[in-house]
């Protein structure tokens, strides 16, 4: 057999070769196949378990939490739960409550072994330490003096405010189901002061139903 005959053979046999390995490897897993050849990603799985705590404290799993890492998407189930199935990697990763006048939790994840992220959402009232009422024509400027715990992310919505007019009427400002309504400011550790404006004459504020709503965001990330 001439040498060029030779040659042409065995290229056909490792054409066939190949083609064989590539056939089987179609219904792999992505797991399985990055186990088997040798220099590919490994995957690993990160679970998620996402609750709700009311301003009461009282905890139940938020069903429907949208869960996004990188490119790969998920909601959770009835439990609270995703799992994600990712190639080993660095990722920013987002994860939405199914309640809409809540805030995400954004981070980066440096996937790397098989992890679970336990991510809480909660409500609280922040009630003021201190009020300070100037009121005329027909409308009153208020002074809100706070102190904000520690602990997680924290983002504040709109006052709820009750309270009397000089005649003795009583008065409540309040958005949003039970006073929590969209939060949008994020705000620091410490003392905070809000500056409000009333659009009745207050003379006086009830201290045991005006707060200043609060969403905090814990997370742990263990292996």
């Amino acid at each position: 057999m001439r040498r060029s005959s030779r040659l042409l053979l065995a290229a056909s046999l490792a054409l066939l070769v190949l083609a064989f390995t590539i056939y089987q490897g179609v219904s792999s897993p992505i797991s399985g196949l990055s186990s088997a050849m040798p220099g590919s990603v490994p995957v690993f799985e990160l679970t998620v378990h996402v609750q709700l705590l009311d301003p009461s404290g009282v905890a139940r799993p938020d069903s429907g939490a949208q869960v996004t890492v990188g490119l790969f998407q998920v909601r959770t189930d009835a439990s609270g739960l995703a799992r994600l199935s990712l190639p080993a990697g660095r990722y920013s990763a987002f994860v939405k409550s199914s309640d809409a006048r809540l805030l995400p939790l954004t981070l980066e994840l440096v996937v790397d072994r098989n992890m679970t992220l336990d991510v809480q959402f909660k409500l609280a009232k922040m009630y003021p330490e201190e009020v300070i009422l100037s009121t005329g024509s027909g409308s009153t400027e208020m002074r809100m003096i706070l102190n904000v715990p520690e602990g997680g992310r924290l983002f504040i919505s709109y006052p709820q405010v009750s309270g009397l007019t000089p005649t003795g009427e009583p008065v409540k400002m309040t958005r949003g189901v039970d006073g929590f309504s969209n939060f949008f400011q994020r705000v620091s550790p410490g003392p905070l002061v809000l500056d409000l404006k009333v659009e009745r004459e207050l003379a006086t504020v009830d201290a045991g139903s005006t707060f200043v709503p609060l969403q905090i965001i814990e997370w742990r990330l263990s292996p």
